[in-house]
């Protein structure tokens, strides 16, 4: 009995180094961009609002459930996030209108998708550009990212806030129809979820940075 106790308590102990470890890690490169333009200064305190917005974005969202759904929104069987629309040869998953519209999403699924049209009102509705990005470690302890949402590189008046996820093996993928886990859709031969499994001995699957940047 104490050997059980003791062995839970070092997988416990485990699990809660892994996750600060990748933590650690990912807020290391967490930071507000804010550059000055070529032709003088930038207007501070507008940027400095805008980071706010940013963030409050990822906030809620994250409160809401949205940020740990759309970062699982991968459908095995396309290989690809699901309902997504721009063409292999390019950047991204989504266009911030397809990223927007519930429409796309399955009656199950799209009470949860929230985050592109909450995007939409506080940034497109204003005219302005923004690019989601997916930061995660991968097998090799290496960082590595990819867009869902690509709109261009940012101008001098960008800014940037980050939101981590973290996903546990026992998580599903959320696309319409799969009730994978995100071990069984990370182990896949074919259609393997693009993020990877980081520390197979333990419940951590990994810790997910979701980077969002406006201009």
């Amino acid at each position: 009995m104490v050997n059980d106790d003791r062995g839970q308590a070092y997988t416990l102990e485990g699990f809660v180094g892994a996750i600060v470890l990748l933590m650690a890690v990912l807020l290391a490169v967490q930071s507000v961009v804010v550059s000055p333009s070529a032709g003088g200064d930038v207007d501070r305190s507008v940027q400095t609002q805008l980071q706010g917005e940013a963030r409050d974005a990822l906030v809620v969202a994250g409160a809401e459930g949205d940020l740990s759904h759309v970062v699982r929104y991968w459908n095995p069987a396309e290989e690809e996030y699901n309902a997504s629309n721009v063409s292999e040869s390019a950047r991204g998953y989504y266009t911030a209108d397809r990223f927007a519209d519930r429409s796309y999403m399955s009656a199950t699924s799209a009470n949860e998708f929230g985050f592109g049209e909450l995007l939409d009102k506080r940034f497109g509705e204003a005219a302005r550009s923004y690019n989601v990005e997916l930061v995660y470690q991968n097998s090799e302890d290496e960082t590595e990212s990819f867009y869902l949402v690509y709109q261009g590189s940012p101008d001098s008046s960008g800014v940037s806030a980050s939101h981590t996820v973290t996903l546990t093996d026992d998580q599903e993928l959320t696309a319409p129809g799969t009730t994978k886990t995100l071990r069984e859709g990370g182990n896949e031969s074919n259609g393997s979820y693009r993020i990877p499994d980081v520390d197979e001995e333990s419940r951590l699957y990994n810790v997910v940075e979701v980077r969002l940047v406006v201009w």
